[in-house]
């Protein structure tokens, strides 16, 4: 009976020791997808990109201080909190967004996350041949070595003198060629038959190029909106007439250079001009050029003067570097924003107090309903960026100070698109597509497609406006004029 009770106990013991491995590994997983969603715009783990590398933070900072410093930081540093003040001011005091939209199990799964990846060995291959990252500065850089430096010398210097021993060559020969009264080498021959290789490997590269890499461009998936049949078709029309003229060129281009190479037995002729070749050559590219940009305005008027009342109105909120999104609740009615309060009140700005923005919804993941028409709004804190979801050929320059839009209708659902794919990791994604500052290239939001009960039952989860924190306006002489101005919007 001992015996039986002990290893009830054990196996006891061994179920709750697996259950917590699971369920950390489970709040590391999920916290790996919100860091990816939230944070990587502006950190990283090793590196620091445009805020601090978070690196073992999980051992700095109580996990209490961190869900609020993640939640509101400006809250914080308002408040005098002396670590909070001393990290703004580590980080030239740069605006940190707020998420008051994530949980506190949210916050505490990105922890988790970060306290793994601070926690994994590093490599033996990066150690030793890999980048060395300062934490300081974020350059990354290799490992200096003393013999691979000095062979690069040795290399340039050998390619110096071997281009000195081909400029004597060229030299002696021209001398040569003035003694003997005729050329030692015919240039002539010998250009004409490079531009015929040099057409030859270029034809072939252009093909492969199509071939090979044409699979991996978005253009070889199936547009994932109403109107990107018709896009698809204008840019394939586009490629198609375009590539059959430079074609055709470049292989007349090549062969006269090679056919009517100088040998010195013809003369050119001057030949001023061709009134009927001219008219041909500048009225047919006209014609083709005038019927695309025809087609092409009228797609655009379709696309962009279309309004439908019942499309779901979803705004796009851009900064360096990442996006937020904010959804108009059951009135389908965004409130006012102020752009003076962006990071004060909340992180876009946005008035709690006007009642219309009461049931807005601020999230860090974009979802669509299928079939469902959708107005994009676009707005801009800092910078010019540019709004790009290429699966659904839409695109548009986001403006401080003025305000884009975009209305589209999603066709295929991200599980449809994976089926079709063959690749159950694929997500849709939002990019920046013009260069906005050193950290572009992580601007980025996951976008998914829902079925609409999907879709439904996605929006009502999410937390409104109305149920999240703001943070407190200081009084008083200390307060700063931005704070006065949150204060007077905060009361109207």
């Amino acid at each position: 009976m001992r015996i039986i009770t002990t290893v009830l106990r054990a196996l006891f013991i061994v179920s709750l020791l697996s259950i917590s491995f699971t369920s950390f590994s489970q709040t590391a997983e999920e916290g790996e997808k919100l860091f990816s969603a939230n944070c990587t715009s502006c950190h990283a783990i090793n590196e620091k990109v445009v805020g601090p590398a978070l690196k073992g933070t999980h051992t700095k900072h109580k996990e209490e201080w961190f869900i609020k410093w993640v939640k509101n930081s400006q809250k914080m540093i308002k408040s005098g909190d002396a670590m909070a003040v001393q990290l703004s001011k580590e980080n030239n005091e740069a605006l940190m967004t707020s998420f008051e939209n994530l949980s506190d199990n949210q916050i505490k799964s990105i922890i988790a996350y970060i306290k793994a990846e601070s926690e994994k060995p590093a490599t033996t291959a990066t150690a030793i041949a890999g980048p060395a990252v300062s934490s300081d500065s974020g350059t990354v850089g290799k490992v200096g070595n003393p013999y691979t430096s000095k062979i690069n010398w040795l290399l340039f210097i050998i390619a110096v003198l071997l281009i000195g021993v081909i400029g004597q060559v060229f030299g002696i020969l021209n001398k040569v060629s003035e003694i003997q009264g005729k050329p030692v080498i015919n240039w002539g021959s010998i250009n004409s038959k490079l531009l015929l290789v040099f057409l030859i490997v270029g034809m072939v590269a252009a093909i492969w190029e199509f071939v090979v890499h044409g699979k991996w461009t978005v253009y070889a998936t199936d547009a994932a909106s109403e109107h990107g049949a018709e896009y698809d078709s204008m840019f394939f029309i586009t490629v198609a007439i375009t590539g059959i003229v430079f074609v055709i060129t470049q292989i007349l281009l090549f062969w006269y250079g090679y056919k009517y190479r100088a040998d010195g037995k013809r003369k050119a002729v001057y030949y001023p001009d061709n009134h009927k070749l001219e008219l041909i050559w500048t009225v047919i590219p006209a014609i083709v050029l005038t019927v695309l940009v025809i087609r092409g305005l009228k797609t655009w008027n379709t696309i962009m003067n279309h309004r439908d009342e019942k499309a779901t109105v979803v705004e796009v909120f851009g900064y360096q570097f990442g996006w937020n999104a904010r959804y108009a609740g059951a009135d389908n009615k965004l409130g006012n924003h102020d752009f003076r309060q962006v990071g004060v009140v909340n992180a876009l700005g946005v008035d709690p107090k006007d009642p219309k923005s009461q049931d807005d919804v601020i999230v860090n993941e974009l979802h669509f309903a299928v079939g469902k028409p959708v107005s994009l709004k676009f707005r801009a804190k800092d910078v010019i960026h540019s709004a790009y979801l290429p699966h659904f050929r839409v695109q548009m320059n986001v403006v401080p100070g003025l305000p884009t839009q975009f209305n589209f209708t999603p066709s295929i659902t991200t599980a449809e698109m994976r089926t079709k794919l063959n690749n159950p990791k694929f997500d849709y994604i939002l990019l920046c597509n013009k260069i906005c500052g050193g950290a572009h290239y992580r601007m980025k939001m996951k976008v998914v497609v829902d079925s609409p009960e999907d879709y439904a039952k996605w929006l009502s989860s999410q937390p409104n406006l109305a149920s999240t924190s703001t943070p407190a306006v200081p009084e008083g002489p200390q307060a700063s004029k931005s704070d006065k101005v949150a204060k007077t919007l905060a009361s109207k």
